[in-house]
């Protein structure tokens, strides 16, 4: 479990509640998360929309220790799509950019474009090596995305152009195992091979890129801004 989210509390009280009963309303309140400091966990409350009755309410994210950044970027996220503003004022918070989660210690991040997409046909490969799903982001600007010659199956190949002369690619952030990551690579069929691939976030990982020698014969589809939607067009 990377991250865990329970409520804040169970229910709200109002003032006279708790001044009739001081101990009875406050003892509710760690309910979910008596046990964070006790695990020695990381936890961040974090506001959410207003009930139907016009009580507050809000989520807790919960994660290991040392994961404040994580549950930060989380609960920023949430914190906008709620749609609630700062504190007791109407200022309302920033969307923030998407975050790509990092790999854990000893794991790889490896960027698909393709197939191996959540839920596409090749995704099982991924899921037996022990990959695990990070996020899904675009590339830089700077990528064109073509529908390969031959098939089936059907396949992507992406390649870096010069700046201006490219687009955002849809893609995917996986984290493999060493091992796991090597037996995918070796796999690999010409024209595609694993380089390096700038993501809209600024960071690179390695990920899918095709040999220009692969392009012959193949069509310019970054218009769809990704394989999904080109796939999607496919449908009858």
């Amino acid at each position: 479990i990377d991250v865990l989210l329970v409520p804040s509390y169970p229910r709200p009280h109002r003032v006279a509640a708790v001044l009739a009963d001081p101990l009875g309303p406050n003892s509710e309140l760690g309910t979910y998360t008596n046990f964070v400091n006790l695990l020695d966990l990381t936890a961040l409350a974090v506001p959410g929309r207003f009930r139907a009755d016009g009580f507050p309410a809000g989520l807790t994210l919960i994660a290991r220790r040392d994961q404040d950044g994580l549950l930060a970027s989380l609960g920023a996220r949430l914190h906008a799509a709620a749609g609630v503003g700062i504190g007791t004022s109407a200022m309302r918070p920033p969307l923030p950019p998407p975050a790509v989660l990092q790999p854990a210690p000893g794991e790889i991040a490896l960027v698909v474009f393709g197939a191996h997409l959540s839920g596409m046909a090749l995704n099982d490969e991924l899921c037996r090596i022990g990959g695990r799903f990070l996020a899904a982001t675009t590339t830089s600007p700077d990528y064109r995305l073509f529908a390969l010659a031959g098939g089936p199956p059907a396949r992507p190949g992406v390649i870096r152009v010069a700046a201006g002369r490219g687009v955002a690619i849809a893609a995917e952030v996986w984290a493999l195992p060493p091992e796991g990551f090597a037996r995918f690579v070796a796999a690999i069929p010409a024209p595609l091979g694993i380089g390096t691939v700038r993501l809209a976030d600024g960071s690179a990982a390695k990920g899918f890129l095709a040999e220009p020698e692969g392009l012959i014969g193949a069509h310019d589809i970054s218009s769809f801004g990704g394989w999904r939607a080109y796939v999607a067009s496919l449908a009858p």
